[in-house]
């Protein structure tokens, strides 16, 4: 019988390539390309996930192309040539960040058959946020044409018991990893989770605790990854139409699945940047929009502040700012860009074409509730913490024809 959440098959480097091995999120310093270059130069030669990834600072680049077919060969190198050691393991994975704080989580395969990702949908797996169709095509096409997957999607489970993590605590052995991560990433554990059955039965009891709760099956909610963890839905429902040999493995996805109310969990503001744009026009028109609303608000563009107004509540203050960008950037010119960090977005506000707007977090109080209540958030509501503290790439998994 498939489970919702499996043991999964992962492949982790030979010890000697660790040092070099692990690089964060390709959706992370979309407008630094700087950030990359250093990580470039700190790679060199020596296998890397930086290798086996498409950062999307470099979509719609002119060698966006050659990176796609690099990577594919690349996987297959590194398979082939003796760079992995394969395990079926659940891991436990403590993240140790520069501040001292720690965040915990498990590696795992989820069952895709459970995900969905549309509004309104009671799904076992659910998204959060609102998904951007056009960020899709690129990683269906990349998952598509891959012998591997590498993930930084990161499910919560809502766990205030803490029943599954303690339990894989217990149950941890061997350690796999444990390395200092680059750019200021911190430190990452990853020990063996010897007996899956346990963590298992932890799963089955806390989704008969969410239903109590809840009054409705959910067992997991998308924190970070959706557009990815969407892309390998859709490679896994094209495989199985076709009823291609390797729909089963496509089937799942790997994760690490983390709990809601980790001390290491921190909820962080995703900004909003919009290039391409005559300041002044962009903010006279957000104001006219936002008129009467009772939050005084400042957007930064050209080095200028602007005055406008917003709703007091966090989600719907953000929930209108993405409508309007969006029905602006359709109709006149302009491309949006989700920001994390202050710094980058106060350096951004200074371009004379482009225009900034910071947000608060949200709050993880009620945010189970709030999605089932509502459906999914405005895309890009919020971050896991700041963009050091995303997932970095580390394990492997087979999807692809060897």
């Amino acid at each position: 019988m498939n489970r919702v959440i499996a043991e999964p098959e992962i492949l982790l480097p030979l010890p000697r390539f660790l040092p070099h091995w692990s690089v964060v999120a390709c959706d992370q310093f979309t407008s630094d390309r700087g950030y990359w270059d250093a990580l470039d130069a700190w790679a060199g030669e020596n296998p890397s996930t930086l290798r086996l990834i498409l950062p999307e600072c470099y979509l719609g680049d002119d060698s966006e192309r050659a990176r796609r077919e690099q990577i594919g060969r690349t996987m297959r190198d590194y398979y082939n040539c003796g760079v992995f050691t394969q395990k079926k393991n659940f891991v436990f994975v403590e993240r140790t960040f520069r501040s001292g704080k720690v965040r915990h989580g498990l590696i795992a395969a989820v069952d895709l058959e459970s995900y969905e990702y549309k509004k309104g949908n009671k799904a076992l797996v659910r998204a959060t946020e609102g998904t951007v169709e056009s960020r899709l095509p690129p990683r269906v096409e990349i998952r598509n044409r891959s012998l591997l997957e590498l993930p930084h999607i990161m499910l919560f489970i809502d766990d205030p018991r803490n029943l599954v993590l303690d339990t894989a605590r217990r149950c941890a052995g061997e350690t796999l990893y444990n390395i200092e991560l680059p750019c200021g990433g911190g430190r990452v554990c990853g020990t063996a989770v010897n007996n899956a059955g346990s963590v298992e039965s932890a799963f089955d009891t806390l989704a008969a605790d969410m239903k109590k709760r809840y009054g409705e099956e959910l067992l997991l909610l998308v924190g970070d990854g959706n557009h990815s963890l969407a892309a390998a839905k859709k490679c896994y429902e094209a495989a199985k139409a076709e009823g291609d040999e390797t729909a089963e493995r496509k089937r799942y996805a790997l994760c690490e699945i983390v709990n809601l109310y980790d001390g290491g969990i921190a909820f962080e503001p995703i900004h909003r940047a919009v290039f391409g744009v005559n300041p002044p026009d962009f903010a006279a028109a957000l104001a006219r929009r936002t008129k009467g609303l009772p939050v005084p608000a400042t957007l930064i563009g050209g080095g200028k502040e602007y005055a406008f107004s917003l709703p007091a509540e966090t989600i719907s203050a953000i929930a209108l700012v993405q409508e309007f960008m969006e029905e602006y950037t359709a109709k006149k010119c302009g491309e949006i860009d989700y920001i994390h960090g202050d710094n980058v977005l106060r350096a951004l506000g200074n371009k004379p074409d482009c225009v900034t707007v910071a947000f608060s977090p949200i709050s993880k109080t009620g945010f189970t509730e709030y999605i089932i209540q509502n459906g999914v958030l405005p895309k890009k509501t919020f971050s896991m913490g700041h963009a050091e503290e995303k997932r970095y790439y580390l394990e492997a998994r087979r999807i692809g024809k060897i």
